[in-house]
């Protein structure tokens, strides 16, 4: 007899995958060696599969994996509400001004430093 759904070895096809989707909490079992089996169909919502790298981390006790799939997509959802609330705005333009500012600002100070010590300034 199958197991529930999602709980095979076999990667599962995945209905949601045009967003990032969630997985209900499911009991899972740490053997001797701390490993833990993550079930097919949350593997699947995670967009991973055997052999793929992951990051994890730990947050007020709290054991987070992340995809660089579901990483990705996150950053460009951001970025796409970024630019639905900010329209016209480049944030690549202020980016570069904000440092050819900085770079302005070192010259700056570079030069002032070999001003005080004879030597020429720097263009």
């Amino acid at each position: 007899m199958p197991g529930p759904k999602g709980f095979s070895e076999d990667q599962q096809p995945y209905e949601g995958a045009g967003a990032l989707q969630s997985v209900a909490h499911a009991r899972l079992k740490i053997d001797s060696a701390g490993r833990i089996v993550i079930p097919a169909e949350m593997r699947a919502a995670m967009m991973v599969k055997p052999g793929d790298t992951v990051t994890a981390e730990v947050v007020e006790g709290e054991f987070r994996i992340v995809s660089p799939d579901v990483a990705v997509r996150r950053a460009q959802a951001f970025a796409n509400k970024f630019k639905a609330d900010h329209p016209g705005i480049s944030v690549v333009d202020e980016l570069i001004a904000e440092r050819r500012e900085e770079a302005r600002k070192d010259l700056e100070e570079a030069n002032a430093w070999r001003a005080t010590r004879g030597l020429p300034p720097l263009e």
